[in-house]
């Protein structure tokens, strides 16, 4: 039984999520709660398979085990191709790639432009990168589409 496993179990009370609450869980995390303990209210999500919580907005993410912070570094870090990306926001999943906005898409974990076009990316992928990833990416076939020439005709059809 994984750490995550211990602590949903250790919770029994779990609270409606308000709007702020929703607003404050990074997208990697894929399974989060809220509740009370000693007082005070507490996000809990799972991060690879250990715990970490947060009290309010300002606090940084912290490992239940260890008490130690989570750096911002390590949750962007999560995310693929978060070195190639700018304005990276882990919170919304938006970002910049090459100077064109991007945001991550949940159920095919893979970046997406505004017209909803994979992104390609011109490198390898980092650490976070998954299979899930790969195999979507594949499956569109060996055609790849031209960012710049695709938003061109989304332009021009919403024209």
């Amino acid at each position: 039984m994984s750490h995550w496993d211990i602590t949903y179990k250790r919770y029994p009370t779990k609270l409606a999520p308000t709007t702020e609450d929703s607003r404050n869980i990074p997208i990697i995390f894929p399974e989060w709660f809220v509740t009370h303990d000693k007082g005070d209210r507490v996000r809990f999500a799972k991060f690879g398979d250990k715990a970490v919580w947060n009290v309010n907005p300002d606090s940084p993410w912290t490992y239940l085990r260890t008490n130690l912070e989570v750096p911002q570094e390590t949750l962007e870090a999560a995310l693929p191709y978060s070195d190639q990306l700018t304005d990276l926001d882990i919170y919304t999943g938006i970002a910049l790639y090459n100077y064109k906005v991007i945001a991550w898409h949940h159920p095919l974990h893979t970046w997406k432009y505004r017209n909803h076009r994979t992104v390609h990316f011109n490198q390898t992928p980092t650490e976070g990168t998954n299979s899930a990833l790969n195999s979507e990416e594949e499956s569109e076939g060996s055609e790849k589409s031209d960012p710049d020439k695709d938003t061109a005709q989304v332009e021009d059809l919403l024209r």
